[in-house]
């Protein structure tokens, strides 16, 4: 059964969508009257109770990586990238080359970049920690602002 619920962070809004499997989307809100209907807190699957506590732990400065199932249905070069970058530890980043390179491919760094620009599950695999090989901060689809909390949240220092 896929669900529907919404957490509040220092980001804005974050909407959650799980099924059988695990979380498949994670995205900033920006529209309320487009909203679908929440899944009620006492119908709730473990999977879904276990990302909103993850979430709420993270902003809370209390979880440095996430151990929800996610469900990523997308081609395998993306999966491959989305799944280097989900391993780019807490308060580090990364560039596009080096998860091209990790991913098995190190002239795919733009493929790289489309499947980040492209992540479902924002924050849980953690795109705002991929920037540009020149250190700057690259794009962000929840744009630039956003990334800047998320990367001093984790103390990761960017000059712009």
């Amino acid at each position: 059964m896929n669900e529907i619920s919404r957490i509040k962070t220092p980001i804005g809004i974050l909407e959650v969508r799980t099924n059988k499997k695990g979380v498949y989307q994670v995205r900033l809100t920006p529209d309320m009257e487009a909203w679908e209907q929440e899944t009620p807190p006492g119908k709730r699957s473990i999977i879904m109770n276990q990302v909103l506590k993850e979430l709420q732990e993270y902003f809370a400065g209390n979880r440095r990586c996430f151990t929800v199932p996610l469900d990523l249905d997308m081609p395998p070069f993306y999966k491959k990238a989305l799944l280097e970058v989900s391993k780019v530890p807490f308060g580090k980043t990364s560039s596009y080359q080096e998860i091209a390179r990790r991913a098995g491919n190190e002239k795919a760094a733009r493929a790289a970049g489309t499947a980040n620009a492209n992540n479902p599950i924002a924050v849980i695999i953690p795109c705002h920690r991929i920037i540009s090989s020149d250190g700057t901060l690259g794009g962000y689809g929840g744009g630039l602002d956003k990334k800047m909390i998320l990367l001093e949240h984790e103390g990761v220092n960017i000059t712009l």
